[in-house]
């Protein structure tokens, strides 16, 4: 009962450290309990594994609870979101169970200090592949306290997770050999220092309007509502127009799919907003639907465009990393017959290449729904030159949970990576701007149409972390074949 009762006080940490709660500091001590659980000298391998894998389940069950919530008018059969939460729980559940099999194994050969590079590689795993879901990485915790997010600019949020990892196991420790109380102290003050040495102030050049049609899918797709929609994006972009006022170079951005339209070279969703950017005199982008041939069947695509005035539409983006289960079905490609499974999931096509959205002379990054939530995606859009970050999303699927609150935090920190402003429209909210530093400087409401104004700075360079990727997680690779290697040859 006392173990399971620290399994359950860990899992409830990592909960309460996400949106909504926000309880920041816990995540710096939430796997200090499951550590003493799962120690060599208290557990065997295989319970060890068994004990992180139920804090797994918990945590995520407790974290994506608002997966059982989802918007059912696009499900086919709504009673299966939550056998979804507790499969995707399971499953997840499995990462931190290697997490903590791995510790079990460090603590039993001396090897306890390679333990944090074991878990920033059972979480580093969750980003990878097709199935990838690092939405509830430890280290986006820590995406509302901007301080503690810059040595994200060196390492990315992989190098805030083997901080908070490090953190954790020396506090455990502590509680044995109190020296190692100094050590964790001694590690904060380092992260906090380097965060208030590394924050910085500009001012922008580049008038951003983002606009919240707060249109609902419903609606949107199913009422005949396209012409309402349409006359909405009209008047908030004409609102927006005028908040900014004449001069000076301005952009509006608009949410994911905002034109509920098919946008075809000469058809008629392409005339009506290349109209409404020569009426407004301000560049448009927009999300909106694409087509792309894919063995000779054409397949829509999850686009967002470029308008310019006086030009038209210059450049259209097809999202790369498709959402499984809701825009394609995973290895559907492979094996065709898996489409016959209807759950509701759309069949799109995924782009093939990052595209750069040009206006005005200033180049920006499209980043569509979750892949603002993939490191390694947006890193190949900042390759490719991006001086801002867009994030556009539709999160409405979501409803009054605690998911528009995480999604629009975890893509925060892209723009810590990268130093790059992030201009976030989401279609019911949670639109908002964030500086390079991670500080948000403004942030709209949920489920209301509404307008923000920014004046953001498109920024160039490239930082250590884009530079050189995800060597914090390889740090851990090299930690955990360590540790692999040494109880092998023990045994």
């Amino acid at each position: 009962m006392r173990s399971l009762l620290l399994l359950f006080l860990s899992a409830l940490a990592v909960i309460l450290s996400f949106p909504r709660s926000s309880i920041y500091p816990l995540a710096f001590i939430a796997l200090a309990p499951a550590l003493y659980v799962c120690e060599g000298s208290r557990a065997r391998a295989r319970r060890a594994f068994q004990a992180g894998w139920l804090v797994g389940l918990l945590a995520h069950l407790g974290t994506l609870w608002w997966i059982a919530r989802l918007y059912p008018t696009e499900i086919t059969y709504p009673w299966l979101r939550l056998p979804a939460l507790l499969l995707l729980a399971c499953f997840e559940g499995v990462f931190y169970g290697l997490a903590f099999w791995g510790w079990n194994a460090a603590s039993r050969g001396r090897r306890w200090w390679l333990w944090p590079g074991v878990w920033v590689t059972a979480e580093y795993a969750r980003s990878l592949g097709s199935m990838a879901f690092p939405w509830t990485v430890l280290g986006n915790a820590l995406a509302a306290q901007p301080l503690l997010l810059q040595p994200a600019v060196l390492g990315g949020v992989w190098l805030l997770d083997l901080g908070l990892a490090s953190v954790n196991l020396l506090l455990y420790k502590s509680v044995e050999r109190p020296r190692y109380l100094w050590a964790a102290v001694l590690v904060l003050g380092c992260w906090i220092g380097g965060g208030m040495a590394s924050m910085g102030v500009e001012r922008g050049s580049l008038q951003v309007g983002i606009v919240q049609p707060n249109a609902l899918p419903d609606f949107k797709w199913h009422q005949g509502g396209q012409r309402r929609v349409l006359r909405d994006l009209e008047e908030l972009s004409a609102a927006a127009v005028d908040s900014m006022g004449a001069g000076g170079t301005r952009l509006l951005v608009w949410p994911e799919t905002a034109v509920p339209l098919v946008m075809r070279p000469g058809g008629g969703a392409e005339f009506w907003l290349t109209r409404l950017v020569n009426d407004l005199q301000v560049p448009v982008i927009t999300g909106t639907l694409g087509t792309r041939t894919v063995r000779g069947q054409e397949l829509p695509t999850n686009a967002a465009v470029v308008a310019v005035p006086g030009t038209g539409i210059t450049a259209r983006y097809d999202k790369l990393h498709l959402v499984p289960f809701s825009e394609k079905m995973p290895l559907s490609d492979r094996l065709p017959a898996i489409n016959e499974l209807n759950f509701g999931q759309g069949d799109y096509a995924a782009g093939t290449d990052p595209v750069i959205l040009e206006a005005h002379g200033v180049k920006a990054a499209v980043l569509i729904c979750f892949e603002a939530i993939l490191p390694a995606l947006v890193r190949r859009h900042a390759a490719e030159g991006a001086e801002v970050f867009v994030n556009i999303t539709n999160d409405s699927w979501f409803g009054a949970s605690g998911a528009p609150e995480q999604h629009a935090a975890i893509a925060v920190i892209r723009a810590v990576e990268h130093r790059r402003w992030l201009v976030r429209a989401a279609n019911t909210g949670l639109s908002l701007v964030a500086d390079p530093w991670g500080r948000v400087v403004r942030h709209g409401g949920l489920f209301r149409p509404e307008v923000l104004i920014a004046d953001i700075q498109p920024r160039r360079g490239r930082t250590p972390y884009a530079r050189v990727g995800d060597w914090a997680a390889w740090l851990g690779i090299f930690a955990t074949l360590w540790v692999g290697a040494h109880a092998r040859a023990r045994r």
